[in-house]
């Protein structure tokens, strides 16, 4: 099977492109654009010239589009930028992908809910609070009408896993404030599912499996398996709620820090809007075999460990 994989460089690309490079089974493919580096070729999706050019190159039969812009406060600052990125790219891939018959795994994400009655199906009324959040429904709409037939949805919650900075993911960036030690309030109203990185990579090779034998629709259990769209929707959420205040505590427990200086904030934080409790059932992917592997602490230990040294 050739496999493309769009936004091979970030966070959670990484650990795609590493989970699925040792299959002898995939040809793969990784795109990225300004962090592109061997053996990732450098794409540009907001180009629609150039994703034809790379869908004859790389002839794919899967392809998992994961770029995107996923930082709301940035989206809110940058709005054009990232409606070029999260939808017309994506409806760009999407059109290919209905062109060239190939498969399209959309990544999205758990703020297409407003967090205010969880738990969330595939079914759920959606309301995102925040651009990022309208912008992804968007996007997931476009593969909709661009490539029903052949396309799933992958909904996601916040990610972590290994870092090239620490800002890179939502969960790292709390350990900076453990850097800096001074004064401040952090958030402890929101309840928010963690997943590493790994545990995503291993889903998406589970949807790839199941596709592949013919069952990648969502033929097993599980409330409103398929959405009204007409697409499969698949959720993943950690397996453990923490605010951000509680994440930050266990990283200084486990760096033998003191974190004393961070005191609980019980409002919601500034900046766009965040859902309060975005727990997602994720009946559909276990039904494919997924499991969780990394736990929290394990995770994060190892996400750190290169940034706090000695």
């Amino acid at each position: 099977m050739r496999v493309l994989l769009t936004g091979a460089s970030g966070l959670l690309g990484r650990a795609i492109l590493a989970g699925l490079r040792g299959r002898r089974d995939i040809e793969l493919t990784g795109t990225a654009f300004s962090r592109a580096r061997t053996p990732v070729i450098k794409a540009d999706l907001t180009d629609p010239a150039e994703v034809g050019a790379l869908f004859a190159a790389a002839k794919p039969d899967f392809v998992i589009h994961a770029a995107a812009e996923r930082r709301p406060d940035i989206v809110d600052r940058n709005p054009s930028q990232a409606r070029a990125l999260n939808v017309a790219a994506t409806e760009t891939v999407a059109r290919a992908c209905a062109k060239s018959g190939a498969f399209l795994l959309y990544i999205s994400t758990d703020y297409v809910f407003d967090g205010s009655n969880p738990p969330y199906f595939p079914d759920s009324p959606v309301n995102p609070l925040n651009e990022y959040g309208r912008l992804k429904l968007e996007g997931e709409a476009r593969v909709a009408a661009m490539a029903a037939a052949k396309a799933a949805i992958l909904r996601l919650p916040i990610l972590y896993g290994p870092v090239e900075r620490l800002d890179e993911s939502a969960v790292t960036e709390l350990a900076s404030l453990l850097k800096k030690g001074q004064a401040c309030r952090v958030d402890n109203w929101a309840r928010r599912y963690p997943l590493h990185v790994d545990d995503v990579a291993a889903a998406i090779e589970k949807i790839i499996d199941a596709t592949a034998s013919r069952s990648g629709g969502p033929t097993a259990g599980g409330r409103g398996a398929v959405h009204q769209s007409g697409l499969p929707i698949y959720l993943l959420s950690g397996p453990v709620a923490y605010t951000k205040y509680e994440m930050l505590a266990i990283m200084a427990k486990i760096l033998g820090m003191d974190a004393s200086f961070a005191a609980p904030d019980a409002a919601p934080s500034k900046g766009a809007p965040r859902p309060k409790d975005c727990r997602m059932d994720t009946t559909l992917i276990e039904a494919l075999g997924y499991k969780p592997r990394v736990d929290f602490e394990s995770g994060i230990a190892d996400a750190l460990a290169p940034f706090f040294k000695g």
